[in-house]
């Protein structure tokens, strides 16, 4: 992963950041779930800086499977991993590709095969780094990401997925109905 992306490394002042802006590791949600509003932001010094399309990934207790792909600016602190593409990479690799790779259970447990600690586990920043991950062809990465995108929507947002899954129960019903309803003309 080191060849494609890196850490943030710049840094925003905390004064300008607000519940939507800060990510800490508390309001990262478990299971791939994304986020919520920060409950608390800091109000002095400075923060690590995140941009549109950074991967934010909990760094305390990697089993909890915390991450995000960022869809805006904002900061953060040292329990967040910051994940960026790297300038030159920006051509060979789409940040939702990669966010993809991140959020699934093969990274979660590779990530957990190099953390430290008993209570509070850390991931390994440079395990990590070292995590090995395919770049195919663009065209390819979009294809995936499209499919992915829509089982992520069906399994995630109720509001599409569960009409989804009820016209589907519907429609098999109906064939069913059907299927046992129709009789052969007697002789």
């Amino acid at each position: 992963m080191s060849k494609v992306a890196m850490y943030s490394n710049s840094r925003i002042a905390s004064s300008t950041l607000d519940a939507n802006s800060y990510v800490g590791v508390d309001n990262l949600l478990p299971e791939m779930q994304g986020r919520t509003r920060s409950s608390y932001v800091p109000t002095a010094g400075s923060s690590i800086g995140y941009e549109t399309n950074d991967i934010l990934i909990g760094n305390i207790r990697p089993y909890l499977k915390k991450i995000w792909l960022a869809e805006a600016t904002g900061g953060t602190n040292q329990d967040v991993l910051v994940v960026r593409l790297r300038d030159e990479s920006r051509n060979d690799i789409k940040p939702r590709f990669l966010y993809h790779l991140l959020a699934s259970e093969k990274f979660f447990s590779y990530n957990m095969q190099y953390a430290k600690g008993a209570k509070m586990p850390r991931g390994d920043k440079e395990a990590i780094l070292r995590y090995e991950i395919p770049v195919p062809p663009l065209e390819e990465q979009a294809r995936i990401v499209s499919i992915l995108d829509k089982f992520d929507t069906l399994v995630n947002d109720l509001s599409s997925g569960l009409p989804a899954e009820l016209k589907a129960r519907r429609q098999q019903y109906e064939h069913y109905r059907d299927r046992l309803l129709t009789f052969k003309e007697a002789a």
